[in-house]
């Protein structure tokens, strides 16, 4: 195919894509498309200002002929971005394998002397609460360092008598955290840190599950620090795509 059919391919392909997303019956403009897109979907959303200016692009491929008639040739820049997006939106990259390791948990009734130790043994600065059989808060370093300074009394067997629970009562966020499933895209996963950051919060970790349900099993965990890897991961995963379809 020449650089004109590859680029009308993959928007067709895109164009098809959303529409299924939506779950739409009639059809749309193909900015209405991204728009609407935008609005459920990760990859769309970022890649939303790039769509609208290829929807200009294949008008000015196809000058809204009736025939279909191409007029104009894209360059090949233009082509594999949108093939990438092409891509990206059927098959991005998923949590798992990638994230997928043991998940550092305590009950809510453990005493705080315990996640100490834990996360002083694991070298790690948080860990999940599980309460009711299912994943409620995470406990941070932090948090159990504020609770200290605000302790009137912080005598030595404070941290022996006192649970989780209670620490996360007095100073827990239950907003830190999130569970995604198995098949949830970095894409999704990024958008969750960056609209904390967005409000002004802190997201300390996105927990994994299978099918994202906070009452299974821990699978994984994508953490801050874990932000750059995820992040070399979406460019590699962006890289293949323009070199595969």
């Amino acid at each position: 195919m020449n650089n004109a059919e590859r680029f009308l391919n993959a928007y067709a392909t895109i164009e098809h894509e959303m529409q299924r997303i939506l779950d739409l019956k009639e059809r749309r403009r193909f900015y209405e498309l991204v728009e609407m897109g935008a609005r459920v979907n990760p990859v769309l959303r970022r890649y939303k200002f790039d769509l609208k200016k290829f929807g200009d692009l294949r008008n000015a491929i196809v000058h809204d002929r009736a025939d279909g008639k191409i007029i104009a040739e894209p360059t090949i820049e233009a082509v594999e971005s949108i093939e990438t997006i092409a891509r990206l939106l059927l098959e991005p990259p998923r949590v798992a394998p990638l994230f997928i390791k043991e998940v550092l948990a305590l009950p809510g009734e453990a005493p705080v002397i315990q996640a100490v130790r834990e996360l002083s043994r694991h070298n790690y600065t948080q860990l999940a609460v599980i309460d009711g059989g299912a994943v409620v808060a995470m406990l941070t370093a932090n948090m159990i360092v504020h609770w200290l300074g605000r302790s009137p009394a912080a005598t030595p067997d404070l941290l022996e008598r006192t649970s989780i629970r209670e620490v996360l009562r007095q100073t827990g966020d239950r907003d830190n955290f999130r569970v995604v499933a198995a098949e949830a895209s970095l894409f999704q996963v990024l958008d969750l840190f960056i609209g904390h950051q967005a409000k002004g919060k802190k997201l300390d970790a996105v927990l994994i599950t299978a099918h994202g349900r906070p009452e299974e099993e821990l699978i994984g965990i994508i953490t801050n620090r874990d932000l750059p890897l995820l992040q070399k991961e979406l460019d590699r995963a962006a890289s293949k795509s323009r070199c595969s379809w």
